[in-house]
């Protein structure tokens, strides 16, 4: 499985073109195997979602069903499992059954109790809500085992009918869970699926809270996690700046392929803050990584991927992340060289040269008025329909394919990267696609 998110610093720079064309040269190349589960290209955009749209191919389901499933259904059940288990230990404790008389687990739960989220949870949904709200406005009072045995709380637990409680958690328990199929569509015609928005998820207010509370991100952050697993290879179609709200995601995908927008020079500055955005941001979660300082949705997330692949695995992983960038509406060659040097000096600037000179590849070089005039005479997907570009698009899905090509670095002089990338535009079309076959046999 390999995740490759595409970033830019703002709308408008060729993200999304770029994207559904990569997926179009992955599948090409991948196409030996005729499977389903090869490529998918997801929609991270909760704001401004386009994919669906473009393509023409709509899922049964989109995130905003997703998300009203995880607040209205997943949510509320994992919080009542957790409050079940706590109520289960408090009774005992009242009941004195020393059999489960065990005061570090009573304590813990106490803990829970009095730390547990509750901004999301629907009351009154449940017959039971009532004593439920009135339990929770009694935390302030819950400090030590002993003080469970008050009177007064005493009589809240009685009055808290824990059969039903668990009769709700288990009619509903195999439904809390969304179905990733539902949300999934396959293309027939290009031979990918996609997944994502048809329309703005966070336009909805309560979508726009839920998305800041760690515990649904991190419900949020789990689906997504199972789509990746079902497919050989993830294109993630990131909004503006990369995508904040699930930073442990970003932290443990493969590669990252920046978009460098150097239609102008504000573009090119604004490209450059973003690679340094994330580079700051991935060395600061590699170091807590490595320190043992992760905490919360990043530990927890690190953490399940230790237990699926392997600590070995994930540190090798973190530690070789691929950085590359794609030069974006270029619309002369010679235009790289001054936004190379502008890029090198910046690094300089903030000491980071020496660390990334060898490990940011120049993969793509991609013309702007070849692409203005082909996405306007026959729609986004110009793979396979332009020799040129489909070359290009080429060279780039080789990048993730083939580990062992070596691609020009920062290390390398403006002249060496101008002609590599240029040459490329004159590869055979069947050449460049062996190439990439070659790499996976």
């Amino acid at each position: 499985m390999a995740i490759i998110s595409i970033i830019g610093h703002k709308g408008g720079v060729g993200k999304t073109t770029l994207s559904i064309n990569i997926a179009a040269a992955l599948t090409q190349a991948l196409n030996q195997k005729q499977s389903n589960n090869q490529v998918c290209l997801f929609d991270l955009d909760l704001r401004l979602p386009t994919i669906t749209g473009i393509l023409n191919s709509h899922p049964k389901k989109t995130f905003f069903d997703l998300f009203e499933t995880l607040a209205n259904q997943t949510y509320q059940i994992d919080l009542l499992q957790t409050l079940y288990s706590i109520l289960i230990r408090f009774k005992r404790h009242v009941n004195g059954d020393t059999t489960f008389d065990d005061r570090p687990q009573l304590q813990k739960s106490i803990a829970v109790y009095k730390n547990m989220n509750i901004e999301l949870f629907n009351f009154s949904q449940y017959e039971f809500g009532n004593q439920l709200h009135e339990l929770f406005l009694n935390r302030g009072v819950i400090h030590r085992p002993s003080d469970i045995k008050k009177k007064a709380f005493n009589d809240l637990l009685n009055r808290i009918d824990i059969d039903s409680v668990k009769k709700v958690m288990r009619n509903n328990e195999e439904n809390a869970r969304p179905e990733i199929n539902e949300y999934i569509s396959y293309i027939e015609e290009y031979g990918f699926s996609i997944l994502g928005g048809e329309v703005p998820i966070l336009g909805k207010k309560s979508h726009r809270n839920r998305i800041n509370e760690p515990e649904f991100l991190a419900l949020f952050l789990e689906f997504i996690h199972g789509v990746c697993e079902k497919f050989d290879h993830v294109v993630l179609d990131t909004p503006a700046g990369g995508v904040n709200h699930v930073s442990s995601l970003m932290n443990t995908i493969d590669q990252v392929l920046f978009v460098f927008d150097i239609s102008n020079n504000i573009a090119v500055k604004g490209s450059i803050d973003a690679l340094h955005t994330f580079i700051d941001y991935y060395e600061d979660f590699y170091k807590n990584y490595t320190q043992g300082l992760l905490t919360g949705l990043d530990k927890s997330y690190v953490d399940k991927l230790i237990t699926e692949r392997g600590e070995k695995a994930v540190t090798q992983a973190l530690a070789n992340k691929k950085m590359s960038i794609i030069f974006n509406r270029c619309k002369k060659t010679k235009e790289i060289s001054p936004c190379l040097d502008q890029l090198r000096e910046y690094l300089e600037t903030l000491d980071q040269y020496e660390e990334y000179k060898d490990r940011i590849r120049l993969v793509g070089l991609m013309p702007d008025h070849k692409i203005i005039n082909i996405t306007n005479n026959r729609g986004t997907i110009f793979y396979g329909k332009d020799k040129t570009l489909s070359n290009r698009i080429n060279t780039i899905a080789r990048s993730i394919l083939n580990e062992d090509v070596v691609y020009p670095t920062l290390a390398y002089s403006n002249s060496e990267i101008q002609t590599y990338l240029e040459k490329q535009s004159h590869m055979g079309f069947s050449n460049t696609l062996n190439r990439i076959a070659s790499g996976l046999s």
